[in-house]
């Protein structure tokens, strides 16, 4: 060590010179199998530590550069400008000239085009940029180690942040010895570094407040107020209560731009002097105090507050920060403890110094206490030391054991061959790739993606040649326990599968990889739905509403044992298929088959063992069908269908799909009315909206990159969401897609997806129509009713005749009860019922000479009264109708009298007649119809050629109407309906 490097040693803490040490130490053995990691509380000087590293002899003693880490591009400039001045500064030394030229890498290129010029140096970047440098290398260890073939080691500032399984790979392959500094020795993950443990130090907060390094925090509570107005004035008087001196500066934690805006606003406008940092203001925000990024510390502006959601949580000194305030809590310790640690730098050491936190509750107090207990441990885990013990966890699964009626024997996770003990689940996102794929670079792409989401992957095999399997672990504490812990291990798997035309993606979290996502698209619901081909029973479906009115219904959900012989409606073509769950045979099995569009998946549940083979076989049956475009099943075919994006699509009309009450405002408690949602959009992608009687014009395109329309405008919406993230007003809007647009050329966009409205053939069959039954004879009758003969009989060229004589008592066969309850305060005109079944038939009928085949008239008088009387049919009715008409005598005047009782027995009076009649309503296992019999006055033939019309009469689509308005009443009450009429 020369003397030049004694001196900044000299002006070292105790604690720093201890870290320094271990990392020369470590260094000097010149390992680089396992790496060196010390922790040091915020505030503690670690940037003081690296920088005397680097000028050290140590450094120089081999080939001369270092390579330095850090999680940001913010973070690794404020490093490099640390130690190439302001730490020898604050030391009060020279510049050591045995510190190399320190130089910042924007680019893989950039970092190779400078590595190839002669001279020590230090290259400081970010972790993501080791990562790009190695995949710049295609990921080859080798070609990694020799770019840094003249370097010493690896330095890595804030090691806890980062995902470490994608970084560390990088780190790893520079064959270099790796020093991890990280002020925050804890985490809860799997991440891990292989560590040597000679070469750790370990600095804790407890000696580090003891040592007067840094400040003890204290805890005020103070009530968050509705607004950012009143919490600014709660915390300008809560700090004059504490006398706090007016040098010191607050940080002010708020939780979304918005917030942050407006809490900038108010302290401003409260005579403060106050700047505010998020990363998506923009250069007119300026003027506000608004900035997007924090400058270095001698260019950051002289004002007292400082506010922020994440910009100040991690990396920003500055010793004179001594309050924290927060108005928006965090959602871990972790952030938590960090952002504390923003205001504990004690840089004089003096004795008894405070720094204050107010919050508006007691997470961030209780968080401190027990990241204190946390710290008073003998060894807290680290980051590197593998916190979940997932190794332990490993080691410690049994060889054999007995499990679910099968004695089960461990295997070899890491095996390629691991993938033929899975069990696996028939379920896949089927999807599109714009080239044919290279499986193992998608393998590798899901790889690094489990990797980001901190999953290990154990294995990655090969099936076959057009399948791989990715097997992957995933460690978390317990969802079930808020604050204690327990490590739980879930295996995982990703199955690839390319059938020469898509691409199946079965993943056993039901999801697909992001990079996938990015890369491909789900096929076509014109495709999809073809899997619940015709001759399915379909039972459920889920549906969204393309109707832009505000009145609309926005989305339904239908089951029923099949929804074919469910009544369809007048707007059904305006809703559009989600999600459909089918009951089909494929080959010689029942099959139940689930298809969502979204993701265009694809779920069955089939009888097999679930070995890769039954998946394939499933893949490859699926594939198949896709291939034939099987015409969807009946259920599915009568609803509109969504439709890939247009390559360029414009927006004709819009309207915001919003709830005003799910916002709050900003400077103020007043609640947003919207008097205008929405309209025509001109030619400049311009559409007018009235908040709170004030004319906005809104700008909407279609993103590319985000592939969705993108709101924004140019006069500030003073509202944020109440709930979620509390984003700004066009964030909530354009991350949750709340608007309906309807494009130039017919479609509409709604759920960031594009559907065409369009009619497809008219009123099938299968439909409305498939309630219609057709009889010659209806088309001939001479009356509804018609004259009584000796026998007390109608003549069958009547409806009353045909239903008494010929209709009832088909339906039943043997030893019904057939009561004629027409004429007074009647339930209808027949009833007829036996212990398992019970119909109500209500009649209507012109004579031939005056027949009608669509009569809207008719059929308005008939169904009022089927609807009208539905609740004596409903389950649950406890209403007792006028019981005269069960019993006795019908007197029709002119055509004669005739005894009621037309089949079987009967009650001695009307009331013990409709106990027997709802006895049978009632009891469950009964079936329930309601017929509509008309004579001379419609026919099926002559509706459905005008309905199939694409300008259908007006009588036409009256009667379509009235006939569908009862198919859904009866429906609803659980009741069939059956209607009788001409051919």
């Amino acid at each position: 060590m020369t003397a030049e490097t004694e001196r900044p040693l000299n002006a070292l803490w105790d604690h720093q010179r201890r870290a320094l040490a271990t990392l020369r130490d470590y260094l000097g053995t010149g390992a680089a199998s396992k790496a060196s990691l010390v922790s040091m509380p915020t505030g503690s000087g670690k940037s003081a530590v690296i920088a005397s590293l680097l000028a050290e002899a140590a450094i120089d003693s081999n080939r001369g550069s270092a390579l330095v880490l850090a999680p940001w591009r913010s973070l690794a400039s404020q490093l490099a400008a640390d130690i190439d001045g302001r730490v020898w500064a604050s030391l009060g030394v020279a510049r050591p000239s045995t510190l190399p030229q320190v130089v910042r890498v924007r680019s893989a290129a950039d970092f190779v085009a400078k590595n190839r010029v002669a001279g020590r140096r230090v290259y400081v970047t970010t972790m993501a940029m080791a990562l790009e440098i190695y995949r710049s290398v295609g990921r080859d260890p080798i070609e990694m180690g020799s770019l840094f073939v003249d370097f010493d080691a690896v330095i890595v500032d804030e090691c806890h942040y980062e995902p470490a399984p994608t970084w560390s790979e990088a780190v790893r392959a520079t064959g270099l010895p790796t020093c991890l500094l990280t002020a925050t020795p804890f985490r809860n993950d799997n991440r891990y570094f292989d560590l040597d443990e000679e070469a750790q130090y370990r600095y804790s907060h407890a000696q580090a407040v003891a040592d007067r390094i840094v400040r003890r925090p204290q805890f005020e509570q103070l009530e968050r107020g509705r607004t950012e107005r009143e919490f600014a004035l709660a915390l300008l008087q809560r700090l004059e209560r504490l006398r706090v001196n007016e040098g010191d500066r607050v940080i002010v934690r708020c939780g979304d731009r918005a917030a942050v805006d407006a809490m900038t606003q108010a302290l401003r406008e409260s005579g403060q002097t106050a700047v505010g940092f998020h990363e998506t203001f923009g250069p007119g925000d300026r003027a506000r105090g608004l900035l997007r990024s924090v400058p270095a510390p001698e260019d950051r502006p002289d004002v007292r507050f400082l506010v922020h959601q994440h910009k100040l949580t991690e990396g920003f000194d500055d010793p004179s920060v001594t309050i924290l305030a927060v108005y928006d809590g965090f959602g871990s310790d972790r952030a938590r403890v960090q952002q504390v640690g923003r205001v504990l730098r004690n840089p004089s050491r003096a004795t008894g110094a405070k720094a204050w936190v107010i919050a508006t509750d007691d997470q961030m107090a209780r968080a401190w206490t027990r990241y204190e207990r946390f710290d008073e441990g003998e060894a807290p885990r680290s980051m590197a030391t593998d916190p979940a013990g997932i190794e332990a966890l490993l080691a410690a699964q049994p060889e054999t054991f007995y499990w679910d009626r099968l004695f089960r024997e461990r295997f070899d996770l890491h095996d390629q061959d691991a993938w033929t003990h899975v069990k696996f689940k028939f379920s896949a996102s089927i999807r599109t790739l714009p080239e044919v794929p290279d499986l193992d670079h998608l393998a590798e792409t899901v790889r690094e993606d489990h990797l980001d989401r901190d999953r290990r992957v154990l294995s990655v095999g090969a099936p076959n040649a057009a399948s791989r399997v990715v097997l992957h672990l995933s460690v978390e504490n317990s969802p079930v326990l808020r604050t204690g812990a327990f490590v739980e291990m879930t295996l995982g798997y990703t199955v690839l599968h390319w059938d020469g035309k898509r691409l199946f993606v079965a993943d056993s979290t039901s999801s697909v990889p992001k990079s996938l996502r990015d890369m491909s698209d789900p096929i076509g619901a014109k495709s999809l739905i073809g899997l619940l081909p015709e001759g399915a029973r379909v039972s459920d479906v889920s549906l969204s509403n393309n109707d832009l009115s505000r009145w609309s219904l926005r989305t339904r959900s239908l089951g029923a044992f099949d929804l074919a012989s469910i009544a369809s409606e007048i707007g059904d073509t305006t809703f559009g298929y989600a999600t459909a769950e089918g009951h089909l045979v494929v080959g010689d099995d029942q099959v139940t088959r689930y298809t969502g569009v979204r993701n265009a998946r694809v779920t069955d549940r089939r009888k097999t063992e679930g070995a890769f083979e039954d998946l394939a076989q499933c893949f490859e049956e699926i594939g198949s069908n896709l291939d034939a475009s099987q015409k969807p099943a009946r259920a599915i075919d009568r609803y509109a269908s969504p439709v890939s994006p247009p390559s360029a699509p414009q927006a004709a009309h819009v309207l915001l799909d919003i709830d005003p009450d799910h916002f709050e405002g900003l400077t103020d408690s007043k609640p947003m009315v919207v008097d205008l949602y929405g309209g025509e959009v001109d030619n400049m992608g311009n559409f007018p909206i009235v908040v709170n009687g004030k004319d906005i014009k809104v700008h909407i395109a279609w993103s590319r990159v985000l592939r969705r329309f993108e709101l924004a405008s140019s006069e500030p919406i003073p509202f944020r969401a109440r709930s979620g993230i509390r984003s700004a007003f066009w964030q909530e809007v354009n991350r949750e897609q709340t608007v309906r647009v309807a494009t130039p050329d017919g479609l509409v966009y709604t759920n960031g997806n594009f559907w065409s409205l369009e009619r497809r053939g008219g009123v099938a069959s299968s439909g409305l129509l498939s309630v219609l039954t057709g009889h010659p004879e209806l088309a001939t009758l001479n009356a509804e009713k018609g004259p009584v003969d000796a026998d007390g009989k109608w003549s069958r060229e009547s409806a009353f005749g045909l239903i008494d004589l010929d209709y009832l008592p088909a339906a039943f066969g043997r030893d019904p009860t057939i009561i004629c309850t027409d004429l007074g305060t009647e339930i209808a005109d027949f009833v007829g019922f036996t212990d398992a079944k019970v119909i109500f038939v209500h009649a209507k009928s012109k004579s031939a000479a005056k027949k009608s085949t669509i009569s809207a008239s008719a059929l308005h008088e008939v169904v009022s009264q089927a609807v009208k009387n539905l609740r004596y049919l409903t389950i649950g009715n406890t209403d007792e109708p006028h019981t005269g008409p069960l019993a006795g005598t019908w007197r029709g005047g002119a055509h004669g009298n005739a005894p009621r009782l037309r089949a079987g027995t009967s009650a001695s009076n009307g009331r013990g007649n409709w106990r027997r009649i709802n006895g049978v309503v009632q009891s469950h296992n009964a079936e329930r119809e309601v017929w509509l019999v008309l004579g001379a006055s419609l026919s099926k033939s002559a509706l459905g050629r005008e309905l199939n019309k694409s300008k259908p009469s007006a009588v036409a689509v009256q009667a379509h109407a009235l006939l569908n308005s009862a198919w859904t009443a009866t429906q609803q009450c659980g009741v069939r309906l059956r209607i009788l009429c001409s051919p």
